[in-house]
């Protein structure tokens, strides 16, 4: 399937909304229930959160032409909501202006990278993708998460997003 600038710039859009909408679910918690490990593939929300930043922040360095020499910070450098939050933000605003940028021919391009000792090859089309479903999968760990904490997590779903007008 063919991807368009356009296609992909929504697409980048409702990912920030369900970003910004899981966020808002995690907000209620207290610190305790933000690091407590109860399972999943990071343990709690605030590492799979902090996964989800880090991969953001690998994958804008990568589009960027930067194939990062420094690791992003480590889930324990991030402990506290809201300094994780303001950081993912900020990664979010740089996908969404480098998204912007993005034109029918970029999509088609090679974008090589390393990763754990190896060379890597996508097209830039598809490493965008890649970071969509990313966040989405790593989303639905976190509504599980909160569930199991006894909260409430409010619906990401694409569909949603649409019919709501991204509110």
């Amino acid at each position: 399937m063919k991807w368009s600038p356009e296609d992909i710039a929504t697409l980048f859009a409702y990912t920030r909304w369900a970003s910004q909408k899981t966020l808002e679910s995690v907000a209620s918690l207290s610190q305790e229930e933000f690091l407590l490990s109860i399972g999943g593939s990071f343990g709690s929300v605030q590492a799979t959160l902090a996964h989800l930043y880090g991969a953001d922040w690998v994958w804008l360095e990568r589009w960027h032409g930067r194939s990062p020499q420094v690791e992003p910070p480590k889930a324990g450098e991030l402990e506290r909501f809201d300094v994780l939050r303001n950081r993912w933000q900020e990664v979010q605003e740089g996908q969404r202006t480098f998204v912007e940028t993005v034109t029918p021919a970029r999509i088609d391009e090679p974008l090589t990278f390393n990763f754990d000792g190896q060379t890597w090859t996508f097209l830039l089309g598809e490493t965008l993708l890649h970071v969509a479903n990313h966040g989405t999968y790593h989303r639905g760990q976190i509504a599980t998460l909160l569930r199991q904490l006894g909260k409430t997590a409010v619906s990401t779903d694409y569909l949603h997003w649409i019919h709501t007008g991204g509110a």
